[in-house]
């Protein structure tokens, strides 16, 4: 084992991941934290209003930038790479504009569309929190292209704990849902400010002289991103926007915020931590994969370091998800910890494999990987469709969801590593 972590921790990538794991580590464990006092504060329905809100802001932020932001990494010259974050942040506005002409005057007709008549009042808002959510992602791809991993870090930090803490006092000034969701655009600008504070003092002079032909120029030159990167990614963010729906329309709004619980307290935190491995892994495989370097050793890496840290939390989750989650947050949350038991070998495979999903980008193999996630996405919720209106028993339902997508994130991270083997064999 003493090995194994020496390898790990051998050059720059193991300081690098250390630096945004702890950030997200950190921001992960501020929620956690804070979440047995918000659901004194609040109750499922508030935590449903903020689930479907939020699922709604992710589906579209992920559209945001038309994924220009994940190529920002790649261009061998920087001047190309400024041209791409001006392209990402020209197209996150124009959306916003967008949004604002359709959720300003329909957002009554929508709310009701989607069964949530108290999200009326906060669609409006949703634009914003969108323009919010592209830019945040612009500007952590630049920073990761500059190596800014503490401000990455840090900006990380500054969202989770001014969310929490604007989420406890509206909770004691009594605004239940619209607490939620305004100290989540608030913790949204909070991170903006914190990841672009190098650039705001330097003017942001790379943004300036690009002209517009050379803006088309990368447009094209990377334009899977926005053909093939941006559905996947919006496939993948609007799962969980099908999941509360279907919860909504089959159980009701006790369940769905249940399981809102989970995505807030240990889904979203674990993807974050992930997340940032990934970063750090995307930025590393770029440059070694232009300098004709392998790369599966990188990758194993990586997935040998998130399986370590996975799997004591992970199991413990397994084992006492109902009674652990009744004794920190209150007993009418001892379902959401079934629920959590019964998801984490989904969760912990989805936490190990997220470095193995920015391969196929670097290697130009984004069709086949979209249709390798569109498969598993369908399947997923077909199978949990199936088993739930069959037995009407959500936890059941929840447990095969849970195997189908174990086996499909071992079948993806597989398949990636066939790609790098044949890469290699091919270089030879």
């Amino acid at each position: 084992m003493a090995t194994l972590w020496q390898r790990l921790a051998a050059g720059g990538f193991a300081r690098h991941v250390a630096t945004l794991a702890s950030g997200a580590a950190l921001a992960q464990a501020l929620p956690l934290l804070f979440a047995p006092l918000l659901t004194r504060l609040y109750t499922p329905a508030d935590f449903g209003v903020l689930a479907v809100f939020v699922a709604w802001l992710s589906n579209l932020a992920v559209v945001a930038t038309a994924r220009y932001d994940m190529a920002v990494v790649l261009p061998a010259d920087d001047a190309d790479a400024a041209r791409l974050m001006r392209l990402a942040l020209l197209i996150n506005t124009a959306l916003c504009a967008l949004c604002l002409l359709l959720f300003w005057p329909w957002h009554q007709a929508i709310a009701t569309a989607l069964g949530q008549p108290a999200l009326a009042v906060w669609l409006p808002w949703l634009p914003l929190g969108v323009w919010l959510a592209g830019s945040v992602a612009a500007w952590t791809a630049w920073n990761n292209r500059q190596r800014r991993y503490a401000a990455n870090a840090q900006g990380r930090v500054v969202q989770s704990l001014g969310v929490s803490l604007l989420q406890v006092a509206a909770g004691y000034s009594g605004l239940a849902a619209a607490g939620l969701i305004v100290s989540q655009l608030a913790g949204q600008l909070l991170a903006l400010l914190a990841l672009a504070r190098a650039d705001v003092a330097g003017r942001f002079a790379w943004l300036r002289g690009h002209r517009r032909a050379s803006l088309l120029a990368q447009a094209r030159r990377y334009r899977e991103f926005p053909l093939v990167n941006t559905p996947h990614a919006f496939v993948v963010a609007f799962q969980d926007s099908l999941m509360l729906a279907m919860l909504a329309a089959l159980s009701g709004s006790a369940v769905v915020g249940q399981y809102a619980l989970v995505l807030r307290v240990l889904k979203l935190p674990a993807a974050l931590v992930g997340q940032a491995v990934s970063q750090v892994v995307f930025r590393d495989l770029a440059e070694a994969a232009g300098h004709g370097r392998a790369l599966r050793g990188m990758l194993a890496r990586a997935l040998l370091m998130l399986a370590a840290l996975a799997v004591v939390p992970f199991s413990v989750l397994g084992l006492w998800g109902g009674p652990l989650f009744a004794w920190v947050f209150g007993a009418g949350w001892h379902g959401a910890g079934d629920i959590a038991a019964v998801l984490s070998p989904y969760f912990a495979a989805a936490f190990i494999a997220g470095p193995a999903f920015m391969v196929p980008m670097v290697l130009g193999q984004q069709r086949a990987s979209f249709v390798f996630v569109l498969a598993g996405v369908l399947v997923n919720l077909a199978a949990f469709a199936a088993v739930y209106m069959a037995s009407h028993d959500a936890l059941r339902a929840f447990g095969v969801m849970s195997l189908v997508m174990t086996v499909y994130f071992a079948a993806y991270v597989a398949w990636v590593f066939r790609l790098l083997r044949r890469r290699e064999q091919h270089d030879a």
